[in-house]
């Protein structure tokens, strides 16, 4: 009986890790990206739609439209004109070679806020965990550190999620605030496909 119970304990522990990530979400946001080394800073906005694994559609509105999709057999990068009637740009690769830094950390999250053999996992107070990736992570993910902030020092459910710092090897930080985050939203087949608008060209 006590063995039975050994494993109904580790079984839940394991449940628990692979719960934190939810099967999708869907979120507006705020973002900044800071050079360390010069200091400067880039703000903006957009959505953000994911689906594990390696399903997303990441769109900036400000300060220009980008939009980036991938469903795990294709992705494509889409660059709005910067004047209305000059042609947009689009390039499409396979998603092993056109996949993001965002696409690898939020599939890495299944692994939930607990060490791994992907990252390490402290508690920094005020209802922030950090996440410390490995050194082999690291390199292959392009990520040194994410640091979770949640809404109440309590809080460890990712829909209370309220922004996420990604340090990079290199010293740059960028920083996702979100809004109106839902959890578990059912997207319809399209949602990780692009259609490119017409007088776009195609760039390798």
């Amino acid at each position: 009986m006590k063995l039975v119970w050994i494993v109904f304990f580790s079984l839940s522990l394991q449940v628990a890790k692979a719960e934190f990530l939810p099967q999708s979400f869907s979120a507006k946001f705020e973002q900044e990206y800071i050079s360390i080394l010069k200091g400067n800073v880039k703000k903006g906005q957009g959505a953000i739609d994911y689906k594990y694994p390696s399903n997303i559609r990441f769109e900036t509105s400000t300060p220009s439209q980008i939009i980036f999709v991938s469903n795990g057999v294709k992705s494509w990068y889409y660059r709005a004109p910067f004047i209305e009637g000059e042609d947009g740009e689009v390039s499409e690769s396979p998603a092993k070679d056109g996949s993001s830094v965002y696409i690898k950390f939020f599939d890495s999250l299944k692994n939930g806020l607990s060490a791994n053999s992907l990252y390490d996992v402290k508690s920094a107070g005020d209802g922030m965990h950090v996440i410390i990736f490995k050194a082999k992570t690291a390199k292959e993910f392009g990520i040194k550190e994410a640091i979770l902030t949640f809404n109440s020092a309590k809080d460890k459910d990712f829909s209370e999620l309220k922004k996420i710092d990604l340090l990079f090897p290199d010293g740059k930080k960028s920083t996702l605030r979100f809004m109106d985050l839902k959890v578990n939203p059912n997207f319809d087949a399209q949602k990780f496909n692009f259609v490119a608008p017409p007088k776009t060209k195609k760039t390798n």
